[in-house]
C-alpha cells in the first residue's frame, strides 16, 4: 500500500494528549491527529522524525494525521487503520497461508450483538477474524497492547462464544514494523487481556501474527511471526 503524494515529513515535538500531537514542518508547528491512543512508547520522543498525511477537511480539527515514526533505522507505522486495510488487500489477493481455502470474504460483519473485522465462508462454515495492531517491540518483541483495553478483551470473550457455538474464529496480529519476531501478550500492562488471551487459545481460538515491512512511502505486510504465550 503506497501513501502517495499527500505525505509530508515532520520532526515530532511533543504529545499534548493522546489524540494529538505537535510536530514541526519545515520549521512552523503544526497540530496532528494521532490515530493509535495507546502510549506508544519508545516511539514518541521529541526530535524524531515523523510523516504525516495532510487531509484537511471542514469536520477535522487538525490538516494531518500522524503516519509514521522514525526509529533507529526503521519506519513504524502508528496508524492502526493499515492493518485493517493491509489484511483486506491480502486477502483479496489470497496471500495469507494461514488461512486459506476460503470462497469469499467480508469485512465488519456483525454476528449477533458483535461486529468483526473479517469474516470468511470455507466449505464447512464461516470463519470471524479480529485484527489487533501491534507497535510495542522489545528485542524483536512484540507486545499488545500497549495500554489497557477492555474493547480487546470484549473481542476475545465474544471470539470464544462464537468458537463454544461450534464456529472457527481467529485473532490476526499485525506488527506495523519490521523487527517483529514474535508476539506475545503484554501482561504487565493489561494482565486481563493476557489471560483471556491464553483463554481463546485453549478454547480453539487461532492466533496468527505478521510483521510488516515500512518504508517512507509504503507498507505491506511482509513475514508471519510466532505468537507466544508465557506460563
Amino acid at each position: 500500500m503506497k501513501f502517495g503524494d499527500r505525505i509530508v515529513d515532520g520532526i515530532f515535538l511533543e504529545r499534548p494528549n493522546r489524540y494529538l500531537a505537535k510536530v514541526s514542518i519545515d520549521g512552523t508547528e503544526v497540530s496532528a491527529h494521532v490515530p493509535d491512543p495507546g502510549r506508544l512508547p519508545g516511539l514518541m520522543i521529541p526530535g524524531r522524525k515523523v510523516r504525516l498525511i495532510h487531509n484537511p477537511g471542514p469536520k477535522r480539527k487538525t490538516d494531518y494525521t500522524l503516519a509514521l515514526v522514525r526509529h533507529d533505522t526503521i519506519w513504524v507505522s502508528v496508524y492502526p487503520v493499515f492493518a485493517n486495510a493491509l489484511v483486506k488487500d491480502a486477502l483479496e489477493k489470497r496471500a495469507l497461508p494461514f488461512l486459506s481455502g476460503y470462497e469469499n470474504f467480508f469485512s465488519e460483519v456483525k454476528y449477533g450483538k458483535s461486529r468483526f473485522d473479517f469474516m470468511l465462508e470455507f466449505d464447512n462454515g464461516p470463519a470471524y477474524v479480529e485484527v489487533k495492531s501491534v507497535s510495542l517491540v522489545e528485542r524483536a518483541v512484540g507486545k499488545f497492547p500497549d495500554a489497557p483495553t477492555k474493547r480487546g478483551v470484549k473481542h476475545l470473550q465474544e471470539l470464544i462464544a462464537l468458537r463454544k457455538e461450534g464456529g472457527r474464529s481467529a485473532v490476526l496480529f499485525v506488527s506495523q514494523r519490521s523487527d517483529t519476531l514474535s508476539i506475545i501478550p503484554n501482561d504487565a500492562i493489561d494482565p486481563e487481556f493476557g489471560k483471556w488471551l491464553r483463554k481463546a487459545h485453549r478454547q480453539g481460538v487461532e492466533l496468527y501474527g505478521c510483521n510488516c515491512k515500512v518504508t517512507a512511502g509504503s507498507i505491506s505486510l511482509n513475514l508471519p511471526v510466532e505468537i507466544v504465550l508465557p506460563d
